[in-house]
């Protein structure tokens, strides 16, 4: 809410955008927290909704765009694979903390952390 106030008084669309995206922070946080506690393995869990993943976005891109080219040759896909796995590192993680604890408190820590990690990047990312 803050970020859409800005200089002045926020815009309705600003204010509608930022409870949107909270209201879908709630919503996947909450799916996640009740999958992993349904299975009982944050594991087995985390790489259900990874393979899932690997296989729709692929898919849905496909249907857009009509074409998918990765260059291996390029230094930006090898950038882009490890910003890949260390997301989904991030991500099994989170899942395995949502087996441990309340799901709360995991989600503020989740979503705050993703404001240190983009001040990181403007820090050190940028020179490169």
């Amino acid at each position: 809410m803050s970020l859409a106030l800005g200089k002045g008084r926020a815009s309705t669309s600003s204010i509608l955008f930022a409870l949107a995206t909270g209201a879908i922070i709630a919503a996947y946080a909450t799916v996640d927290s009740m999958g992993v506690r349904q299975t009982g393995q944050s594991g087995a869990y985390t790489a259900w909704v990874l393979v899932l993943y690997g296989v729709f976005l692929p898919t849905a891109f496909l249907s857009l765009r009509r074409r998918l080219v990765v260059d291996f040759r390029a230094p930006d896909t090898w950038k882009a694979l490890g910003g890949g796995l260390v997301a989904m590192v991030a991500y099994g993680v989170v899942v395995a903390a949502f087996a441990l604890g309340p799901a709360g408190p995991i989600t503020a820590l989740r979503e705050t952390s993703v404001v240190f990690a983009v001040l990181m990047a403007g820090c050190f990312l940028v020179k490169l």
